[in-house]
């Protein structure tokens, strides 16, 4: 009996013994696979986070400065420029001064060592062959080491003219309308091909903001919206290369869309919009005298309307018919456009003046209107 008791004992340990085995062995299976998952996510997010902060910091410049300016007007032709709120010392300023249409190619190196008087240094135009516009200036610290430090970014701006030019019919004269209206296309081709050689940039009102940064702004704009237009498109197609990319504006009479041979129609306008080269914008819905009526939305917003259905882009700018406007015509106009053209002459400038905007002058080409006399006027 004791042996069998015995033997029933030790069996029961051997089973035992192989069943805590076995147990212990596969929580180490079972364990493998979430270890080396885990392992994966904790080696994969440390890097997304890792990268994105890095790649922020080091586009964003933090100013350990401020560049600051002395009132300009757009007579100024020179400013004196500091650098305050430093907020590491330095024993001198180094100016990197350039005009933004020019990029660095016109990079000034200037210096001062006024510290007392927060290193002032006058930016003058005279340094850059009395070019105007919008200028880049960067300010280095140095200390007694002579070691440069860049502390402070920003834009000096002298504001440039801008000639708009005002046309209505490119197309020989047949003896019908009236003559100093037209402009013989070859004549306009030779006008065109003039700001090419000389180097102008053509802007459109959607690209108003870039006058200050580009060399020799300048605005064609034709009115009226005559089938002749047509003629102007494919000048400056014939111009347009690798260098030269022209641009132009129509202000376009809504209600004389599709309305005959002699205006254009909604093909025309689509034509011409998606050439790349021509803006299409407001001339009011009948053409007419803007201070004599009381149909303001018709003529303001509804012409709008319906030239932005066709070309599918958004109307900024309007010609006031025969340049006729008064305090009321640019309160009402004020509420559909940003910009808003007369037949004053002269070339537009911003001064900073109440509506200037709104009351912008152009130059007018008429039939004429001699290349020599051309060169004057956009000068």
């Amino acid at each position: 009996m004791r042996k069998l008791l015995t033997f029933a004992l030790i069996s029961t340990l051997l089973l035992a013994g192989c069943s805590l085995k076995n147990a212990a062995i596969k929580p180490k299976k079972d364990k493998k696979p979430p270890i080396q998952a885990e392992k994966k996510e904790k080696n994969h997010e440390p890097k997304v986070q890792t990268t994105s902060t890095e790649s922020s910091s080091n586009n964003i410049f933090q100013p350990m400065a401020t560049i600051e300016t002395a009132p300009i007007t757009y007579q100024s032709t020179n400013t004196t420029i500091t650098t305050t709120e430093r907020k590491v010392d330095a024993s001198e300023i180094n100016y990197h001064i350039w005009r933004t249409a020019d990029d660095q190619e016109s990079m000034k190196k200037l210096s001062s060592n006024d510290k007392v008087n927060n290193f002032p240094l006058i930016l003058n135009t005279k340094d850059f062959s009395l070019q105007r516009g919008e200028y880049q200036v960067e300010a280095y610290s140095v200390d007694g080491y002579g070691k440069k430090k860049l502390m402070a970014k920003s834009e000096v701006t002298f504001q440039q003219y801008a000639p708009i030019l005002m046309y209505h019919a490119i197309d020989i004269y047949k003896g019908q309308g009236l003559k100093g209206l037209f402009v013989n296309p070859v004549d306009f081709e030779a006008q065109m091909q003039y700001l090419k050689d000389n180097g102008y940039t053509l802007l459109t009102f959607e690209h108003f903001g870039e006058i200050n940064k580009v060399n020799k702004p300048i605005f064609v704009t034709i009115d009226d919206g005559m089938e002749n237009a047509m003629n102007a498109l494919h000048i400056l197609e014939k111009l347009q290369d690798g260098k030269f990319k022209p641009t132009a504006t129509l202000f376009m009479t809504a209600g004389a869309i599709d309305t005959g041979p002699n205006s254009l129609s909604s093909n025309d306008l689509e034509e011409m919009v998606n050439s790349g080269i021509f803006s299409i914008q407001g001339h009011t819905m009948t053409h007419n005298d803007l201070r004599l009526i009381t149909n303001y939305d018709e003529e303001l917003r509804s012409s709008k309307e319906k030239i932005e259905q066709i070309t599918g882009k958004p109307i900024t700018a309007i010609a006031y018919p025969s340049g006729r406007f008064n305090d009321k015509v640019v309160e009402e106009t004020k509420k559909y456009y940003q910009y808003a053209t007369t037949t004053i002459p002269g070339q537009f400038i911003t001064k900073g003046e109440k509506d200037e905007l709104y009351l912008m002058h152009r130059v007018r080409i008429s039939n004429d209107t001699t290349l020599a006399q051309f060169a004057a006027m956009v000068k």
